[in-house]
């Protein structure tokens, strides 16, 4: 069975809190947009983190430079996220089989694991799987992704880095509600799992039963990137919610024979928002008691798309566990439109 040996996560150093955001995108987007700012007050946010300093969002980048800070701010958050996910675990850096990269957020060839490999020592031989576009999903559809490759191979462990600078791909000239929304809960984080099969010599306090993947029909343009001259250009409906509505039941459904929804300990969900968690609520009763690792990310992160899932599981992980053989389920919702989703089972912590 694929375990969960060890989660760390990283924020860059410029920390800002909802309220000095809100002053930055009421200074930039004017008096004509004001009325729209309450988001920021209904956000549940209470601060985030930036890769850049405040002024940047003022003077602006093209996509060039742009995506230029991308890489040096990357490679550095990338490298050190693995190495405290490596070393919490205990794990020396020659023993990993495989690396699997999620970032949506900026482009890079080679990819940045080839960075973290040459940074960390891992061996030549590693295998290394990029994943770009799956936006909020990505960090659940990697956690799967490395799962699945350990049942293969069950002495394999692999090092999952989810990695998103949000705030590098902000438009300037986009005065679009949009836009305005997405400067109200995105921001930058990463975080890193290591996944390891049952006859890789390591103990981890969760196991991943089960995963699956569910696309909605017609929606893959409800989510996504645009780009043009200025670089990315987010897009994000008002429907988000309804659709993560619409596919909550199928993703219940999925894990039906393993567990119902009053079988789960907690649910370690993609906070996208205020509005996606409170679908959450509509659908599974009972949840928010089961939601607060989901809501704490929210408030002290905001949304970092692909890396928030992992800080909701780094947030459980810390909190007190679950008695052995409780149920979790973990789940985030993206691009395409699609929702990524694992069931899994807490086990007795390791005593050494």
């Amino acid at each position: 069975m694929p375990q969960i040996v060890a989660v760390a996560t990283v924020v860059p150093e410029h920390r800002l809190s909802q309220p000095e955001v809100r002053a930055l995108a009421e200074a930039h987007f004017g008096p004509a947009n004001s009325r729209y700012l309450s988001v920021f007050d209904n956000a549940l946010v209470d601060e985030r983190h930036f890769a850049v300093p405040p002024e940047w969002f003022a003077r602006g980048a093209g996509p060039g430079a742009a995506n230029d800070a991308y890489l040096v701010a990357a490679k550095a958050l990338a490298s050190e996220v693995a190495a405290d996910c490596l070393a919490k675990a205990g794990v020396e850096p020659s023993t990993i089989d495989g690396v699997i990269y999620v970032s949506s957020s900026g482009i890079a060839a080679p990819s940045i694991d080839t960075y973290v490999a040459e940074t960390l020592g891992l061996p030549r031989t590693v295998s290394r799987v990029p994943l770009f576009g799956l936006g909020c999903a990505g960090g659940a559809a990697g956690l799967a992704l490395a799962a699945r490759l350990t049942e293969g191979r069950p002495t394999s462990r692999w090092l999952l880095i989810a990695l998103e600078l949000n705030s590098i791909t902000f438009q300037r000239t986009d005065v679009s509600l949009q836009n305005l929304v997405s400067t109200a809960i995105f921001a930058d984080g990463a975080a890193a799992v290591l996944i390891a099969g049952d006859a890789a010599g390591l103990y981890g306090p969760l196991e991943v039963l089960r995963s699956t993947t569910l696309r909605s029909p017609g929606t893959a343009g409800v989510m996504g990137w645009d780009f043009d001259d200025g670089g990315f250009r987010v897009r994000v409906s008002g429907t988000v919610p309804d659709v993560v509505r619409d596919l909550v039941p199928e993703v219940m459904e999925a894990f039906a024979d393993l567990a119902g929804p009053d079988d789960l300990a907690s649910l370690l969900l993609h906070p996208g928002g205020a509005k996606i968690l409170a679908r959450v609520e509509e659908l599974i009763p009972d949840a928010r008691p089961r939601l607060t690792a989901s809501y704490a990310t929210l408030a002290k992160f905001g949304n970092m798309s692909s890396a928030t899932v992992l800080f909701v599981l780094d947030q459980a992980l810390r909190a007190d566990h679950p008695s052995p053989g409780a149920l979790s389920l973990l789940a985030a919702f993206g691009p395409g439109f699609t929702a990524e989703a694992s069931l899994l089972r807490w086990r007795a912590q390791s005593t050494g």
